[in-house]
């Protein structure tokens, strides 16, 4: 396990149970302060047109090479709308209208495995598609029919929001 130290003083952290609480956490023994280890939030858009969704490969770690849903996390003071609004925008120059939460789903991010908590929108681009261009953290894109994904898929959250997807639309 990676040593966590305090935020405060810098003490290690010790594993322990808080009262009331089913699974241990980790606090400095030193001054009382306690590492919450909440998930990330994120907020990712499947972009529909014509049977085929919108993916991207990944340009950089974690799944580096490996297909996934555009998306990301959501920063301070947004909301998960603008997130996966911005997102689009930054890793494929277009605009988009959400329809609906399709999902969301728990995970872990990189290799320090921090949780995640994944929020899947179903989205419309604007506009013909001739905009669509690979940028940000996306090394290309391509659209896949969705009875024929792509196997490498990046993340189990990804392959639950296309399962979930396939479900929605009757897809086999």
């Amino acid at each position: 396990m990676r040593k966590y130290r305090c935020l405060r003083c810098g003490t290690p952290l010790r594993r322990a149970r808080e009262a009331g609480r089913t699974r241990p956490v980790l606090t400095c023994p030193r001054c009382g302060w306690i590492h919450w280890n909440n998930p990330a939030p994120t907020a990712s858009v499947l972009i529909l047109r014509r049977g085929r969704v919108l993916l991207i490969r990944r340009a950089f770690a974690p799944a580096r090479g490996l297909w996934d849903i555009p998306g990301g996390f959501i920063e301070p003071g947004e909301t998960a709308e603008q997130a996966a609004r911005r997102e689009a925008r930054e890793e494929l120059g277009v605009a988009v209208r959400l329809e609906r939460v399709l999902g969301i789903y728990p995970d872990v991010y990189g290799p320090e495995k921090r949780p995640s908590l994944n929020i899947y929108y179903l989205a419309r681009m604007r506009g013909d598609g001739s905009a669509v261009r690979a940028g940000d953290d996306a090394a290309a894109f391509a659209w896949f029919p969705l009875r024929a994904l792509p196997r490498g898929m990046a993340f189990m959250n990804t392959r639950e929001a296309l399962r979930q997807l396939k479900r929605d639309l009757g897809v086999r």
